[in-house]
């Protein structure tokens, strides 16, 4: 990997020593939630999507720090929020968020695709030095496997390799290289009657993790990043907030253990499709009337339009079939390989098998 490039100054973010971000200050956390709320209700769960938009309209962002770092695959973007007022207007709460861009995720190029899995094992692999190699670590695979641009979490629960219900009979060349983890896929509210929140909450008080990781898939509004992207955040979870469906959060307030949430979009709102077309069309000298001139209200205009005929509507890629699955096997690659470092990736295919 190249050189980092720093655009602002870093700050030291040991994700385990620094969590929780939110119980070392001395805020009320209600109020700060509030507030968020009250800001621009963003369709993206990204934070790379909402930094780029509030740099665009005034400039670098008082409390978000940005380092950006070149590999062969692709940029690794990571912004630190850094208190509560940078958080009210990001709408994302304190901690760090990494993006790793790679377009070869929509190529279907394997030997780029381990690249990146790798990539993503080592930034797991920050979260997991302060964890002891004997505590537990639980995943949760966010989301619904019957709708195929949600059925992220639940692949990658399918290829992790659980090993907690292991300790006793681990064959002799793996003891001590062998995590004790455990792997869940809790379904969606609609077909368990549960909230997922409500699931993870009594498999923490029962099974004590260490940490929680949890996977879902995301929504974006930059098409140029939709299923080439994978998030990791510090600070938690809020499932289904880039589409309107936000359910109870998964944070270390929430669980009182550390959450780290991986994601990669796969959908993307109707309304930006719409948007760039029109800036499209205005770039390349077209004809768009008012809606492509001044201080148009883009947005209102083409949201307004739209819900005559669709509502909120959500678009995903025509090939999201098998882009889901590569995306599973990369994110539980990366995922597997940071969990049991003392394995390769070959032999954990072999356990899994």
């Amino acid at each position: 990997m190249d050189k980092e490039f720093f655009i602002n100054q870093p700050v030291d973010n040991n994700p385990v020593n620094n969590q929780p971000r939110f119980n070392e200050q001395t805020i009320d956390n209600q109020l700060l939630l509030q507030t968020m709320a009250e800001q621009p209700q963003w369709r993206t769960d990204l934070a790379i999507d909402i930094h780029e938009s509030l740099k665009g309209s005034g400039g670098p962002i008082p409390g978000v720090s940005e380092t950006v770092q070149e590999t062969p695959v692709g940029n690794v973007v990571k912004l630190v929020v850094q208190n509560p007022e940078a958080a009210r207007r990001m709408g994302k709460a304190p901690g760090t968020y990494v993006t790793v861009e790679a377009p070869c995720l929509g190529l279907r190029e394997k030997e780029k695709q381990n690249e990146v899995a790798t990539i993503l094992a080592a930034e797991i692999e920050k979260y997991l030095q302060q964890v002891s190699l004997d505590a537990p670590v639980l995943v949760v695979g966010l989301g619904n496997r019957q709708v195929t641009p949600d059925s992220l979490g639940p692949l990658v629960a399918e290829k992790i390799l659980a090993t907690r219900h292991l300790k006793d009979v681990v064959p002799p060349e793996l003891r001590g290289k062998l995590r004790p983890v455990m792997s869940l896929a809790p379904g969606v509210l609609g077909t368990t009657g549960l909230e997922t929140s409500e699931i993870v909450k009594a498999l923490v008080k029962e099974n004590a993790p260490a940490l929680v990781i949890a996977i879902d898939a995301l929504a974006t509004n930059s098409i140029e990043r939709l299923g080439i992207t994978i998030q990791v955040a510090d600070s938690g979870i809020n499932p289904g907030s880039g589409v309107g469906n936000k359910r109870a959060a998964l944070t270390y307030e929430a669980l009182g253990v550390p959450v780290i949430a991986i994601g990669v979009p796969t959908v993307v709102d109707a309304i930006t499709l719409v948007e760039n077309a029109v800036d499209y069309m205005t770039n390349r000298g077209y004809d768009t009337g008012r809606v492509g001139q001044g201080p148009i209200d883009k947005p209102r205009i083409v949201r307004d339009i739209l819900s005559r005929y669709f509502g909120s509507l959500f678009v995903t890629p025509r090939q999201i079939d098998s882009l889901v699955l590569d995306l599973a096997q990369v994110v539980a690659g990366g995922l597997n390989a940071a969990l049991h470092k003392g394995i390769g990736p070959n032999e954990i295919n072999t356990y899994l098998n």
